[in-house]
């Protein structure tokens, strides 16, 4: 992780022993009294933060020293038929790595309901996920995550003065560099589960005004799409912006 991300934001903290981060800070920053650490508060600012105790406990007590803005996040939403466990986590972690504002889930009528009851979203795994993609990223944000019964009902929830965008390696005549909308502010991109979209899914985006579009002639694996039609978006919306030096 490349910064500690915490929910509350704090002057002082003591980490126990037991939490990951402490011992994130103990094994692998190998800090002592004295060293000095990023953290970051959820949808919040970034910190510089000093370690002013480690004790016996194996806890660690750290202190802000400096604080700057965090990366705002892309101008980007993912609407996504429930993918099997295994890869939802994968989504997760990547889409909060580039900073997606939302993700919707919504069960899609050639996905498996099963997904739904896994422990990913029966506990607080799938928010573990989004965390660990935000410490990656040197980001705090997190993305707001939703889950719909069906694609019409999630469609009704889009904002639809954003692009929008439905990916399709069948039916599609464009890619989605051409299908992305340059002059709008944002856009929302979707997913079909991993069997693709069925004939009424496909219909129900037509008619809520969706475009159809591809990624090239390859099949690609949910994840790797989602990066990909991301990245695709984020730059013709012109969303990615050279990073500043830290003036922690």
């Amino acid at each position: 992780m490349n910064l500690l991300l915490f929910k509350k934001p704090f002057e002082q903290v003591t980490i126990d022993g037991s939490d990951p981060r402490a011992e994130h800070l103990r094994k692998v920053l190998r800090v002592s009294v004295g060293s000095l650490v990023f953290v970051g508060f959820v949808n919040g600012l970034r910190a510089r933060a000093r370690v002013i105790k480690i004790g016996s406990d194996s806890s660690v007590s750290l202190e802000v020293v400096g604080t700057e803005s965090a990366p705002k996040p892309l101008p980007i939403s993912l609407l996504i038929g429930l993918p099997r466990p295994h890869t939802a986590k994968r989504i997760l972690f990547e889409a909060a790595s580039m900073g997606v504002e939302r993700i919707d889930f919504f069960e899609a009528e050639n996905g498996e309901p099963s997904y739904g009851e896994s422990s990913l979203w029966k506990t607080e795994a799938w928010m573990e996920r989004l965390e660990l993609g935000a410490e990656q990223a040197f980001s705090t944000h997190i993305p707001q995550v939703s889950m719909y019964p069906d694609l019409q009902t999630a469609l009704s929830s889009q904002a639809y003065d954003s692009s929008r965008v439905a990916l399709d390696n069948y039916e599609a005549e464009e890619s989605i560099a051409q299908a992305v909308n340059s002059k709008k502010d944002a856009a929302v991109l979707a997913l079909g589960s991993e069997r693709g979209w069925s004939d009424n899914e496909r219909n129900a985006l037509r008619r809520n005004g969706w475009t159809l579009a591809h990624l090239g002639p390859q099949v690609l694996r949910a994840e790797t799409a989602v990066v990909a039609a991301v990245s695709s978006a984020a730059s013709v919306l012109g969303a990615w912006k050279k990073p500043t030096a830290t003036e922690l």
